[in-house]
Formats: structure tokens, sequence, C-alpha cells
């Protein structure tokens, strides 16, 4: 079985992230890339009208607050992408 191994980076700010799918779940790990890579969190629900980010750096908060919006709106671009080439 050939897995498919997706993975997307957006500019948010002056910070490169990725996102990476979750297996079986309607959701992205969002990781700040750089020399050393740091989880920032998920983008969650990106199969319903309402995704919302949680955040598991807590170092991070006041960024991620400021910039939820772009975050949230990269993941669901990256969410249409994997689900169409998907259905496909």
């Amino acid at each position: 079985m050939n897995r498919v191994q997706f993975r997307a980076t957006a500019w948010v700010d002056s910070r490169l992230l990725r996102f990476e799918p979750v297996l079986r779940q309607p959701r992205l790990r969002v990781i700040i890339t750089g020399a050393e890579p740091e989880a920032l969190g998920s983008v969650i629900r990106l199969d319903t009208a309402r995704p919302g980010l949680r955040v598991s750096a807590p170092l991070q908060l006041e960024w991620t607050d400021s910039h939820r919006e772009a975050i949230i709106g990269h993941a669901q671009r990256t969410w249409a992408e994997i689900t169409r080439e998907c259905d496909g």
C-alpha cells in the first residue's frame, strides 16, 4: 500500500509554517519551521464551516492570536487541495 505524504507550507508574518494532515481526521497539524521546528498546534474541524485553531505552544499564544485568521485560511486552502486530490 502506497501512502501519499502531503505537506504544505505558507508564510504567515515572518514565519514559515508547515501544514501536515492527521490520519483519518479533518485536521492539520501546524509546525513552525526553522532550525528547531516547533509544533504550534492544529487546525481542527476542517470538514465544517467553522474550523478552529488549537494551540499547543503556550509561548506562541500572543502571536497565534494575532494571526489566527491567516493560519486557519491557509489550513482551509490546504485541506481543500488534499480532499480534491483524494476525491480526484
